[in-house]
């Protein structure tokens, strides 16, 4: 099925591949993928590289592990998976840094998008979300992935919020590239509630149109993870 591909960006190469025949027909939604040994074989790759192309193409939400079964492409591909822009941003290296600036940049943009934008029926859903989130909290259930996804789902209904498919398209992709940097950041001494406090910080400051508190809050709540970056370089 697939040929057999040079040592360069080894796994971007072998999620092309693997992306490549999806577009092409030659794999279709709910088909198996041959096994790990056999892409190892076919493409002239390591497992590792295999491995890590497997793990993020599940990330993205088009393949799936069924344990004892083996990998699937998914019944269902989501459509950002073929943006080529949007594609390349998920699979070429990144530093922290770039990764920081282009989230500061989103996040500010689109609260700055929503400043007007906000009605009593968005605000209702948004504080009714973080309603559900701070009362699970305080009854001490769910694990932190729950935390990890409900702050996912926060960001996205921001993006909701702005009524802009551009925007909401974009900032799918930019936030499927934090999940693991969000649950660093929450697991840390009192992460959930600092990332309550936020949110919160965040809803206020779009309730009294604060246009000027926005940088600031922005990089306040990006600024525990900033800072492991930092100390970790």
């Amino acid at each position: 099925m697939f040929e057999r591909i040079d040592n360069e960006s080894v796994v971007s190469i072998v999620v092309n591949k693997i992306k490549t025949s999806i577009i092409k027909g030659e794999l279709l939604p709910g088909d198996k993928l041959p096994t790990e040994v056999e892409l190892i074989e076919q493409l002239g790759v390591g497992r590792n590289s295999v491995r890590e192309a497997v793990k993020m193409l599940t990330a993205l939400g088009v393949l799936e592990v069924k344990r004892g079964q083996g990998t699937y492409v998914v019944k269902k591909v989501k459509p950002s998976f073929f943006n080529p822009l949007l594609f390349s941003l998920i699979i070429e290296p990144k530093s922290n840094k770039d990764l920081y600036e282009l989230r500061v940049m989103f996040d500010t943009m689109v609260l700055f998008n929503l400043m007007d934008k906000m009605t009593k029926l968005k605000f209702e859903k948004i504080y009714n979300l973080l309603a559900e989130v701070e009362d699970n909290f305080k009854k001490d259930v769910h694990t932190i992935d729950y935390y990890v996804q409900q702050d996912l789902e926060f960001h996205k209904l921001l993006m909701d919020f702005t009524e802009n498919a551009l925007i909401k398209q974009i900032g799918e992709v930019i936030i499927s590239l934090f999940p693991e940097y969000i649950k660093k950041s929450i697991s840390q001494e009192n992460g959930i509630k600092r990332s309550i406090e936020n949110h919160y910080g965040i809803v206020e400051l779009l309730k009294h149109k604060n246009k000027s508190g926005v940088n600031e809050l922005v990089e306040k709540t990006l600024r525990e993870w900033k800072l492991e970056w930092k100390s970790a370089d």
